[in-house]
C-alpha cells in the first residue's frame, strides 16, 4: 500500500485532495531527455532526434526511455538510473498535501511512523 492509500484509509485526506497531490507530484517530474543530457548520457542533437521519433509515434508516444534504447542513444542500465532519479527526485505526496494546508507537519509525521511500523 503507498503512503498516500494508507492516508485516504485513515480518512486524513479526501480522494480528491489526493488526487490533486498525485498530479501535481507527476508535472513536477524533470522530463525524462532533459535528465539524460543533465547527466551526459546525451547530447542536445541527440535529444532532439528522438524527441521526434517520439513525436511520429501514436502509440507509447510517452515512452522516451523506449524510444531511445531503440535508436541506440541510451544504454540499459542508463534508462534504469534515469528511472530510479526520476523517482527519488519526485516531491513527496506527503509534503505536497503539507504544502496545500490538507495535512499539518505534526500530522504528517506522525503518520509516516505509524505506516513505517505497519509496513514492518
Amino acid at each position: 500500500m503507498f503512503f498516500g492509500e494508507f492516508l485516504l484509509e485513515q480518512g486524513l485526506v479526501k480522494e480528491d485532495d489526493l488526487v490533486c497531490a498525485l498530479d501535481e507530484q507527476q508535472k513536477n517530474k524533470m522530463p525524462f531527455g532533459q535528465m539524460a543530457v543533465q547527466k551526459g548520457f546525451m547530447d542536445s542533437k541527440a535529444l532532439f532526434k528522438v524527441l521526434t521519433e517520439q513525436r511520429k509515434r501514436v502509440r507509447d508516444a510517452n515512452d522516451f526511455g523506449q524510444i531511445a534504447l531503440e535508436m541506440g542513444m541510451l544504454q540499459q542500465g542508463q534508462v534504469e538510473e534515469l528511472v530510479e532519479s526520476q523517482t527519488t527526485t519526485s516531491e513527496l505526496v506527503g509534503n505536497i498535501l503539507v504544502t496545500k494546508g490538507l495535512l499539518s507537519r505534526e500530522k504528517l509525521v506522525q503518520m509516516l511512523r505509524e505506516y513505517d511500523s505497519a509496513r514492518v
